[in-house]
Order: C-alpha cells, then structure tokens, then sequence
C-alpha cells in the first residue's frame, strides 16, 4: 500500500514496545539511527563512497568496544584516514531525541550534504510520530547505531 514518510516504521516501533511491555521485562529503550543519515555523515567526514559499509560495520561495533579501538581499525583496517574518522567520532558519540535531529541539521559539515539532510528529516519525522505514540522514553536517537536500522 502507499503510506506517508516513516508512519510504518513508527508503527512497528510501537509494536515492538507493546510486546516488551507486556513481557514486562522493564525499563529498555529501543535505538534507531538512518542509514541515509549514516551515508552523509561519512561523506561529509571525507570518508570515500567505495568505504561506506566498510566505515559502517566498524561504527557498528561501538557497543561492544571502545571508540579508541574502533577508530583505529578505521584507519589501520578500513584505510578511512585519521581526520575522518575523528570527525566521525565526533557524531557517532551523540544521541538524543528531535532536538538532537533540529541541532545536526544545522551543523556546519552535516547541513552540506543531501543524503544527511534526507536522513535527519526522516529521523525527525519519525520521532515526531513516535512522541504522537507515546513512545518518546522508549526511543533514542543514536549516531552510533549501524545495525538494524
């Protein structure tokens, strides 16, 4: 069927949290990121397109190690340069909700690039319908989320 920009993906968002609510297993928050956002991001850090998902699926371990070790297999294991990857850890440490998606699409590098704005807008669209949920304590925002978007 057609739908508008993100109300199936708050749909499911809001599935998902009726189902651990009534499994009862307690306060959790469910992260989500866009991976058109992630695109931009990259390209406005100066990492090349042809290292996009390789620059991702190290990104992706930062919860489970250390930025230190992740921006070092950037460089050394991905070729992703130095300066790159620091801007990238500059971002990939935010989180927040539709004032953090209002701040990054004001920012310098970010605001540059169409395939960060297209993300942000989504990303804002979507915590927007998931605060209409009443899902706004259950959702984060993070930069640092690569998997499962």
């Amino acid at each position: 069927g057609q739908y508008d920009p993100m109300v199936p993906d708050a749909e499911c968002l809001k599935v998902v949290t009726e189902i651990l609510d009534a499994l009862d297993i307690g306060k959790y928050v469910l992260k989500v990121n866009h991976r058109r956002l992630l695109d931009g991001m990259f390209e406005a850090c100066g990492v090349p397109g042809d290292k996009f998902r390789s620059t991702c699926s190290s990104v992706d371990k930062l919860d489970k190690s250390p930025w230190e070790e992740v921006r070092t297999e950037m460089i050394n294991e991905k070729g992703v340069t130095a300066e790159a990857a620091d801007r990238i850890g500059d971002y990939v440490r935010l989180n927040g909700g539709v004032e953090l998606t209002t701040k990054l699409m004001e920012d310098e590098k970010l605001s540059k690039s169409k395939a960060a704005i297209e993300g942000l807008q989504g990303m804002k669209l979507l915590l927007h319908y998931c605060d209409l949920m009443g899902l706004k304590d259950k959702i984060l925002f993070d930069l640092s989320l690569a998997r499962g978007l």
